[in-house]
């Protein structure tokens, strides 16, 4: 599946669905004939939100009979995996989750696979979601919060990848509004990538009402191909 790569997120709600909408934006933009897959969703049992708003935000029509190819396991509780699939005895299969995944990469050109919570978040009561990406070795897109508190969430992240010698192609910066103090954001960045050892590809600021986030977008998903094609030429 050398056509997917994975986005985790550093905590909850830390912006990871608003950068795989853009970042499905723009790869259609170019003429990339890229997807969007959710392994696990919970919250909404019907269908998928983060689902919902990724294709609303890329410009594609929503095809209800690849809902269970997208989002294989849905949940109503919004909680881990592991305890949403059981308030409903129910449990999340991760053979189903990794042959969806190679069905869905067979589709596309570019598939973007989003993480549920953080990486060490479980699927089941035995297997974390790291557990399942150590053994496909998806390359991974990190999201993480600009502000205070990040520098500890996202070296553990890092070391978590590592340690499990999963691939790591870069990290994303996200504010979480539109106060973050400047000075700490900007060596929040600088650190994590010099003591850190990683690539960042840019910053998601808060886009003001009426805003284009999409032309915000652009740089960080220039910065992301760039890196891709490095990584593609180096292999050859």
């Amino acid at each position: 599946m050398d056509n997917v790569f994975f986005v985790t997120g550093t905590d909850t709600d830390v912006g990871k669905t608003f950068f795989c909408a853009h970042l499905l934006k723009y790869l259609r933009s170019l003429g990339v004939d890229a997807g969007y897959q959710k392994w696990v969703s919970t919250g909404d049992a019907v269908s998928s939100e983060d689902l919902t708003y990724c294709c609303d935000t890329a410009g594609i029509s929503s095809d209800p009979s690849l809902l269970d190819l997208q989002v294989p396991f849905r949940f109503q509780m919004p909680a881990s995996p592991h305890l949403a699939a059981e308030q409903e005895g129910k449990r999340v299969d991760t053979k189903v989750v990794v042959d969806r995944c190679r069905e869905l990469a067979l589709r596309y050109e570019r598939l973007i696979v989003e993480g549920v919570g953080g990486l060490l978040v479980p699927l089941t009561r035995e297997i974390l979601l790291a557990d399942v990406l150590a053994e496909l070795k998806l390359p991974i897109i990190v999201v993480a919060r600009s502000g205070l508190g990040t520098l500890n969430h996202t070296f553990l992240t890092l070391e978590a990848l590592r340690s499990r010698e999963i691939p790591i192609l870069g990290v994303v910066f996200s504010d979480a509004g539109n106060d973050e103090d400047e000075v700490l954001v900007a060596d929040n960045i600088r650190t994590i990538a010099e003591m850190g050892r990683v690539t960042v590809f840019g910053r998601m600021k808060r886009c003001p009402e009426g805003g284009d986030a999409s032309k915000e977008f652009i740089q960080i998903g220039e910065a992301i191909r760039s890196e891709m094609s490095r990584i593609r030429s180096r292999s050859v």
